[in-house]
């Protein structure tokens, strides 16, 4: 009984991920019942309840004497009077999503709408799964908090689904690469310049960065802080730029280290994409006898509660997941009530100074 009930999953799941994804074009005439019996090993209920579920999502119709096709509406319709919305994130000890959450809760409540989370752990691929699922129609709409955001990765065809079915949904903290789903950001370009000037502005010349290569953005602070510096007539060292991943952060201040300490001898402040990685290296740089900021100033990205109670309080720059995770949220409602509403929201981040840059 047990291997029936996984074939018959097995068969709803592939059938249902093929029309997500594209490989069953709207139009297309699926096997017949016998067909599907067959080349699965499951009974005609298991088939036709798998089909009925499908029609229910609006993914395929049936017509009479004909058979089964594949259906894709102009408007998504399958979490209409639902009070459910569902979040992708990728971890929760990430800082802006557990600063966004109050937010989010917050703006969904005073609807009367609840929050559901599930996590991808930074793997574009349980993303992918995630989504499919999410398609069943249980939620009014979706939050994401992108994994691998700057990358054209394997889910592109699921967010250009999303688009093409007008399904309700923000992406929060990241915009997503190659793809028009409204997002609520920080203006992280604006933010990496506002890095770059301020170092120039205490009297720094050379510079180093640690920066996520997986996150737009990371990469947007890193083009802000070298944009930041090309005005100021000062070459960028790509050499001094360190890129990392989601699965190397744990590791980097490990097996990079003497490559770091390198660096801090051939520079004088370092931008790094967030609070975390600022209080990593200035732990590296303390157990070293590399002084913060005597000998290399530190500018971090949150402006969180680590920057206070680092030894050496942390210059950082400053953004609100708090208020941005309310905003995404209000906004998520809206576009479920009007599908041409426009969710778009951009935060500009301010420096907040402390004490680990120095004058030189």
């Amino acid at each position: 009984m047990n291997g029936q009930k996984l074939k018959a999953g097995a068969f709803y799941e592939n059938l249902k991920s093929r029309i997500v994804t594209g490989l069953l074009a709207p139009g297309t005439k699926l096997p017949s019942e016998t067909e599907c019996m067959e080349a699965y090993g499951i009974s005609r209920y298991s088939v036709r309840k798998a089909l009925s579920r499908l029609e229910e999502e609006g993914l395929i119709r049936k017509k009479q004497g004909k058979g089964c096709f594949v259906y894709q509406p102009n408007r998504y319709r399958a979490g209409e009077g639902s009070k459910q919305v569902l979040l992708i994130a990728s971890r929760v000890e990430n800082f802006y999503f557990l600063k966004s959450i109050s937010g989010i809760e917050n703006a969904l409540s005073e609807k009367g709408y609840t929050l559901t989370i599930k996590l991808s752990n930074y793997d574009s691929r349980i993303e992918g799964e995630l989504l499919c699922k999410a398609f069943s129609g249980h939620y009014a709409g979706l939050l994401l908090f992108p994994s691998e955001s700057a990358y054209l990765h394997t889910n592109l065809h699921l967010y250009r689904y999303i688009e093409e079915r007008k399904i309700p949904c923000v992406s929060l903290g990241n915009k997503l690469c190659s793809t028009d789903i409204p997002s609520v950001t920080t203006d992280d370009y604006t933010g990496g310049r506002m890095a770059a000037e301020y170092f120039v502005k205490r009297g720094h010349r050379s510079f180093a960065c640690l920066m996520n290569q997986e996150e737009y953005s990371g990469c947007m602070r890193y083009a802000g802080f070298a944009a930041g510096l090309h005005e100021r007539d000062i070459p960028v060292e790509r050499c001094h730029i360190l890129w990392f991943g989601h699965a190397e952060i744990d590791s980097l201040f490990r097996e990079e280290a003497d490559n770091i300490l390198r660096l801090a001898e051939r520079t004088t402040a370092f931008f790094c994409f967030n609070d975390a990685a600022a209080v990593n290296l200035y732990r590296l740089f303390v157990q070293n006898g590399v002084r913060v900021p005597e000998d290399v100033s530190i500018i971090g990205y949150d402006d969180s509660y680590l920057c206070e109670i680092n030894p050496v309080p942390l210059t950082a720059l400053h953004q609100d997941p708090e208020t941005a995770g309310y905003i995404a949220a209000q906004n998520l409602l809206r576009l479920i009530e009007d599908e041409n509403y426009d969710c778009n929201k951009v935060f500009m981040p301010y420096l907040k100074e402390r004490d680990s840059v120095a004058d030189i």
